[in-house]
């Protein structure tokens, strides 16, 4: 069960992987945002490119590509070491910080721009599947890789 966990941590974390570069090209504008702007109210340009797209000068979507490379890391680390429950804890408190950030920034999407980025929605499905698979990692039943 645990290696399955793993690999649905892997998966998710590649997914936001692939998200967070499509959000970082969009925000630097590299990328257009036209995959996912179809109106005001989902307008990935609102979102992605708006006052609320940077923490102190960094966009958040460099900070969910650091996050999601951190937590891919430590999913592939565990199935090398499976004993090291440092990694499991690792996982565990990396995932809920995203969640709680992941919810911080849909408050602001939703109460503040009134507006969605579909690409950032499934970035925060993404994080919420990996934060509930870490739990069930963590907190499960604990048996091994095999």
């Amino acid at each position: 069960m645990e290696r399955k966990l793993l690999r649905v941590i892997m998966a998710f974390s590649v997914v936001g992987l692939a998200l967070s570069t499509y959000s970082l090209l969009h925000h630097e504008a590299f990328v257009s945002g036209s995959l996912c702007t179809f109106n005001a109210t989902f307008n990935c340009d609102i979102v992605n490119r708006g006052p609320y797209s940077e923490i102190g000068g960094v966009p958040v979507a460099l900070l969910g590509l650091f996050g999601y490379a951190f937590m891919l890391s430590a999913a592939v680390l565990r199935t090398r070491r499976p004993t090291d429950a440092s990694l499991l804890t690792f996982l565990f408190l990396a995932s809920g910080g995203a969640v709680a950030f992941s919810l911080y920034l849909t408050g602001v999407e939703a109460f503040v721009l009134h507006a969605w980025c579909i690409v950032c929605v499934t970035s925060q499905i993404s994080i919420l599947t990996v934060f509930v698979s870490s739990c069930f990692l963590r907190f499960g039943k604990k048996k091994s890789l095999t």
